[in-house]
Parts: C-alpha cells; structure tokens; sequence
C-alpha cells in the first residue's frame, strides 16, 4: 500500500470481467429458485401420491431442479476460480476472507480496506463505499494508486 491510513480515492488495478464478488450473487440467486421448485416438486408428489414421473409438470419441474444445480455447481466453481484469480493478483473483492490483501470494491475499483486492517463490518464497509462514491461525485483524489 501506498501509505497505513485508508481514505476514499485510492485506486487499484484489478482484473477484467466479473469480480469473485459479483459472481458469488449468482450463486445466491440460484438458491431461492431451487427451494421453490423443490417445494412445488414435493407438494406435487404429494397432492398425486406418487412421484414425478406420473406427470409432465412434476417431471418438468424435476428437470427445473436439476438445471439449477447445474447452475449453482458452475457459478460456484466460477466463483472459486475468479477468487484465486484475485488472490493471485493481489487483491480481493470477498468481504471476511484475505485479511492480508487489500479488498476492492468491485464496482469502483476503489480500495475498501488496506492489506492486513482488520476485516470490516457490514455496516464499516457500506460507510466506505459511500464515502468513495462521494469522493467519486466530487472528483477528489481519484488519481492515487495503490500497490498489491
């Protein structure tokens, strides 16, 4: 790091497309979907007395279920490779892991926390981000840099 104090405007290279962050909201957005139509799959079975294969709406629900998984497994592992990715770049976009690495706001780019601060709060690292988003709408110090 630059210097031992954080303040808005210090920059970070960080590596193109989406961030281990960003990808880690597909894997959670995949998981309401996936108990839903286990739900529906198990009132289903229920309701006929038998299991899915008696109807093509529980079959095709069965099949909905199925294509989730698969859906959470890929993001998963997408996300576990963009987060060695980081880590190997020297920066993280992972709130509560990597103390020892600067973490990065994945929208700005913008440092949130400096290489081996203690991990911050929820609520330390919303006030962070707005403190940059203010420092962005005002132009102030966006010039600096900040090394891995």
């Amino acid at each position: 790091m630059i210097d031992e104090t954080w303040r808005p405007g210090l920059e970070m290279d960080t590596l193109p497309g989406r961030s281990a962050w960003s990808i880690m909201g597909f894997v959670l957005l995949s998981v309401p979907p996936g108990l839903v139509l286990l739900l529906v799959l198990a009132v289903g079975m229920m309701i006929r007395g038998e299991g899915y294969g008696g109807s093509v709406f529980l079959t095709s629900v069965m099949v909905a279920i199925l294509v989730d998984i698969a859906f959470m497994f890929v993001t998963t592992m997408w996300f576990g490779f963009r987060r060695a990715e980081e880590v190997r770049a020297g920066y993280t976009t992972t709130a509560n892991e990597f103390p020892h690495l600067p973490q990065v706001d994945p929208t700005t780019g913008m440092v949130i926390r400096l290489a081996g601060e203690p991990l911050l709060s929820r609520e330390e690292r919303r006030e962070r981000i707005r403190l940059i988003q203010a420092a962005i709408a005002a132009g102030d110090g966006m010039d600096d840099r900040a090394s891995g």
